[in-house]
């Protein structure tokens, strides 16, 4: 398994929508996206090295992404779907918004 690093994504963009940007490159175990980012996991890593050299640079939903590979493991410590949903975590905050960043931190330095 790989994982692969979409970035400078549209926030219009929807998982249908980087599925079939993807299309055509091999099985995708899991699509995660987040605002302006996301993460596609490829079955074999051949088919992830393949997407990358392909379509970085190329344009999604009206933005030219960025499409590399992940520099680093998985911060779930999942290897594919049944990781937490952290979109729904990193939403809920505070009046001042200190837990959404005490929370972001931790999960970028842990």
């Amino acid at each position: 398994m790989s994982r692969v690093y979409i970035g400078r994504l549209s926030y219009r963009a929807r998982e249908k929508d980087v599925e079939r940007f993807f299309k055509g490159y091999g099985k995708i175990l899991e699509v995660d996206l987040k605002n302006g980012y996301g993460f596609v996991e490829f079955d074999d890593p051949r088919d992830a090295d393949d997407a990358v050299y392909d379509l970085n640079g190329k344009e999604l939903c009206g933005e030219r992404v960025i499409v590399e590979h992940t520099k680093g493991p998985r911060r779930d410590g999942g290897y594919g779907g049944g990781g937490r949903n952290l979109d729904q975590e990193s939403s809920r905050s505070s009046k001042n918004g200190t837990d959404v960043l005490l929370f972001l931190i931790q999960r970028w330095f842990y």
